[in-house]
């Protein structure tokens, strides 16, 4: 867990992050390929980035043979996703992908 320290109201919040151990973070293994697969777009309400996702989801469903695209949106876009939109995806989708606009 991130350091943090209240002072005069003020809460800080150490920007280091947390270090995990080794054991408890393992990329997932990579699909061979999209055919088939429901890709997941996640944008973060910046400016554009739903219009590049949407055509991005467009273009890899034409030329990879996508079963579907679902997407997703954060609240904001400095901020983590919800922690739902999260277990949205994971129940919903083989292959996630994210953007930023702007």
């Amino acid at each position: 867990m991130a350091e943090t320290v209240t002072v005069r109201n003020l809460r800080m919040v150490s920007p280091q992050g947390t270090v995990l151990a080794p054991t408890e973070f393992a990329l997932n293994a990579r699909p061979t390929g999209l055919a088939g697969k429901t890709l997941g777009l996640l944008e973060n309400t910046k400016a554009n980035s739903d219009k590049v996702l949407h055509e991005l989801g467009e273009i890899l469903k034409e030329r990879h043979g996508l079963k579907d695209v679902v997407y997703f949106s954060k609240h904001g876009a400095s901020v983590p996703t919800k922690p739902e939109v999260v277990q949205q995806a994971v129940d919903q989708v083989d292959v996630l992908i994210t953007g930023v606009g702007d």
